[in-house]
């Protein structure tokens, strides 16, 4: 007798046992996976970027979106995003950090025009994320053109190995083969460039004869139903678009067999078929499989007695959560037999409304939107929403070939392998849109976890925290190697307005200040003494470490873009036009950031007073303390030992005030605390010093000032310190702001606007009752304009809409 279980209220709570009884192993189960689920949470990224390629020249704007846990709500868990810029040698050009604001950040890169032509890679991930490995980044393949001619291959790193040689694999629906059950087997056929090509084929057994036939139906894809028989092994031979041929075994099926199917063509409901052969059946007879089903974050274990050797079921999908989703099943000892994908569409995005004030439009013509955002229920959603407007004229692409919110947070964020064309399965939903993806849940594995390391302890311990602002590390140790051991570290940052930070060491040397917030790259001065006030330690910064870049294989031959070619005559035009006017001369180049200092003249005023003398770095001998390198070369200076061994202050040697008042010191620019031992800085760090006997700051009077110049362009850890260290850290990335010019009229500018990005924002926050508008200009293209609006709102829903209107 067929068993039939109606499973109609799955996700009521976290996790809940459903079935005929919870038996003993659902229970344990549903336990490690809690635990798991508990300390692993998870952090998606997504980037929206401003249109799908770019020329050598152009800036790349982008809107990043951190997404926690399985229900999409904006992440509060990381403060900092890190997003690379990957050339074509698989090395990263530029990276930045974001400061992530309930989730969201926003920034751009610059493309240099001397960069070669080709497909870069932009990486967006958190520290949190790192637990995961590079699979959980966020990476998107940006195409850019050049208008400089070729002159060596720039697609290809020096010794890298092409694969010329198409692929072919099969994937049992169940992950294996039983005899005498018949199985559906999914395949997928990939090219040399990693992109889906068409096949066809027929199944033959081990006497030659064939069994069935097949084709590809979307993207390489497709599949076929196979009944194994004992005895008898199988094999596809497959012909390819080009004539050519190749053979691959198919896997084996066990003598004692159990598959699992999933019928995923109901929009209410997937219907789970359980089957076991004779063999099977007669040996597991009455024993206690469970059936785990798993989506958004909840799970819910089913008791499956095995009392017939077909057991089958109904999920209800309103009570999943929209997404891939898992349905697998375990032997009565708690081992994973088989696992199925399935995709749950609830229709649940945000649902939004985007309109114009006209429907058509003159060139240069201010227009005015309105966007409206609702949630299922109809109601008002205030969320977040960036959007991106082009010029379809001059930027085409395949609506099926984009990155999009709903592709990536709900589809390939959870796929191990590439997702060829994502946003096909989101853009206009049908039956055969469902029927293809349900391909991509057949011919991919599932990323979030493995069960067999879950179940048995073996993932790895996680090595990194949320990284909650920006924060600077190191070691302090005493001059003989020791580590220093409680001992004192300061952080002189100026301008951060907070004084002197101070940290204490660990056993082991190590400090770490926190909560630091401060933009592009800073100067800092770390100091370090012991418990007994000694500054005889040696600090070493633990700078910014690139997380490794995983190979990328650029295809032998680039796909000629017809969308990239059209873009790149249009930039060309818009760059001759600029060069005719002066605008831009040569070439924009890499950036270069100078670290030198450029070389005052002798006496200049600093607010300090006129410089009375000057030492350079190269006149003062290296080694021992710097106050006895220059006593006795100032007149009307002395060094008085602080009664600590190695420590001085400078005093002038005639001085009025009561009690006497140090010499001022100055280190590149920012002013150090009075008493400022001098011994702390190196003798191999000085590279000038100005000396003000007479310094004034304002109507005051001062006893004189050290103004000192430190040499720069050593890396942190080759400069070894005596008790200070001079560094200079990364800080959060400033976006730019998008230009969009503002025409009274169409003769305001006589120069031809040739934009291609037309409009860009990357904030628009709707109001209670879902409401925003913005306006802009429009460039002289005459055609379609496309207007894309993507974002979430505080309950994790999602939205993508897209809006076109008419220049002429």
């Amino acid at each position: 007798m067929k068993q039939k279980l109606i499973i109609a209220c799955l996700m009521l709570c976290f996790c809940r046992v459903h079935g005929q009884n919870a038996g003993t192993f659902g229970n344990p189960v549903i336990s490690k996976l809690k635990t798991f689920l508990a300390t692993h949470l998870t952090e998606k990224v997504y980037l929206q970027f401003d249109k799908p390629y770019y020329a050598t020249g152009d800036t790349v704007y982008f809107k990043a979106y951190v997404t926690f846990g399985e229900r999409h709500q904006l992440s509060t868990l990381s403060g900092v995003l890190h997003v690379d810029l990957i050339n074509t040698n698989n090395k990263i050009d530029q990276s930045i950090k974001l400061q992530l604001v309930n989730g969201l950040a926003w920034g751009d890169f610059l493309l240099p025009d001397s960069l070669p032509k080709g497909n870069y890679r932009i990486r967006a991930y958190t520290q949190w994320m790192r637990n995961e490995a590079d699979a959980s980044f966020f990476e998107q393949v940006v195409s850019v053109g050049s208008t400089e001619k070729e002159k060596i291959a720039e697609s290809t790193p020096a010794g890298a190995k092409i694969n010329s040689k198409p692929d072919v694999q099969f994937f049992p629906e169940s992950g294996n083969l039983g005899n005498g059950l018949k199985s559906k087997i999914a395949f997928k056929a990939v090219g040399a460039n990693g992109k889906g090509i068409d096949v066809a084929g027929v199944v033959l057994d081990n006497n030659n004869t064939e069994i069935c036939r097949f084709a590809s139906t979307h993207l390489g894809m497709g599949y076929f139903y196979l009944q194994p028989q004992e005895g008898k092994s199988y094999a596809a031979r497959i012909t390819y678009a080009d004539g050519m041929q190749s053979v691959a075994k198919l896997p084996d099926a066990g003598t004692s067999g159990l598959v699992l199917t999933v019928n995923n063509d109901s929009l209410p409901k997937a219907s789970v078929r359980i089957e076991a052969n004779k063999v099977c059946f007669a040996q597991n007879r009455d024993k206690d499989y469970t059936l785990l089903i798993y989506s958004g974050g909840v799970a819910t274990s089913v008791i499956c007695k095995l009392d017939s050797s077909v057991i089958l079921l109904d999920i209800a999908k309103r009570h999943l959560h929209t997404g891939v989703a898992t349905v697998t099943l375990f032997s009565p000892a708690g081992e994973p037999l088989c696992e199925r994908l399935f995709f749950v569409q609830n229709y649940d995005q945000l649902k939004l409304d985007i309109k114009s004030d006209k429907t058509v439009y003159a060139a240069r013509e201010k227009v005015n939107i309105s966007l409206l955002a609702k949630n299922r229920a109809d109601s008002a959603s205030m969320g977040h929403f960036s959007v991106s407007v082009v010029d379809e004229g001059k930027v085409s692409v395949n609506e099926s070939d984009e990155s999009s919110i709903l592709a990536n947070i709900l589809l390939t964020s959870d796929m191990k392998g590439d997702v060829e064309q994502p946003n096909y399965y989101f853009a206009n939903i049908n039956d055969d849109a469902r029927s293809n993806l349900d391909l991509v849940m057949l011919t991919h594995g599932y990323r979030r976890f493995e069960w067999k390391p879950l179940l048995n302890n073996a993932y790895p311990p996680l090595a990194y925290q949320p990284e909650k602002s920006l924060e600077i590390a190191g070691t302090a140790k005493m001059l003989g190697g020791r580590a220093l051991n409680k001992g004192a570290v300061s952080l002189i940052a100026p301008f951060s307005g907070r004084g002197i930070l101070s940290a204490v060491t660990d056993d082991k040397g190590n400090f770490r200040f926190t909560d630091l917030v401060y933009m592009d790259s800073a100067k800092f001065i770390l100091q370090a003494v012991n418990a007994k006030g000694s500054n005889n330690t040696v600090l070493t910064y633990n700078a910014d470490k690139p997380v490794p870049v995983t190979f990328y294989q650029q295809p032998q031959a680039t796909r000629v873009d017809t969308g990239l070619i059209a873009y790149m005559k249009t930039h060309q035009k818009q760059h001759d036009q600029l060069y005719a006017q002066g605008l831009i001369t040569g070439k924009m180049l890499r950036e270069v950031k100078i670290n030198a200092h450029k070389l005052d003249k002798p006496a200049i005023t600093r607010g300090y007073g006129v410089a009375d003398y000057i030492i350079h770095g190269n006149d003062i001998t290296y080694g021992g303390l710097l106050s006895e390198r220059l006593d006795g070369r100032i007149p009307g200076v002395i060094f008085v030992s602080t009664g600590i061994i190695g420590q001085s202050v400078a005093y002038k040697r005639i001085t009025m005030a009561s009690p006497p008042t140090p010499i001022r010191i100055v280190i590149d620019g920012s002013e150090m605390p009075a008493g400022f031992d001098i011994n702390s800085i190196s003798t191999a760090l000085v590279d000038k010093i100005e000396i003000a006997t007479n310094a004034t700051v304002g109507d005051l009077s001062t006893e004189g000032a050290f103004i000192i110049t430190l040499k720069h362009g050593l890396q942190a850890n080759e400069i070894s310190s005596k008790g200070i260290l001079h560094i200079t850290a990364r800080g959060f990335y400033k976006a730019r702001e998008f230009y969009s010019p503002k025409y009274e009229s169409a003769t305001d500018n006589k120069l031809a606007d040739l934009r291609t990005t037309i409009y860009w924002n990357p904030e628009i926050a709707t109001d209670k009752s879902g409401n925003a508008q913005f306006d802009f200009y429009n460039a002289d293209g005459k055609c379609s304009y496309k207007v894309v609006v993507e974002g979430i709102d505080a309950e994790g829903n999602l939205g993508r809409q897209v809006f076109r209107y008419k220049v002429e």
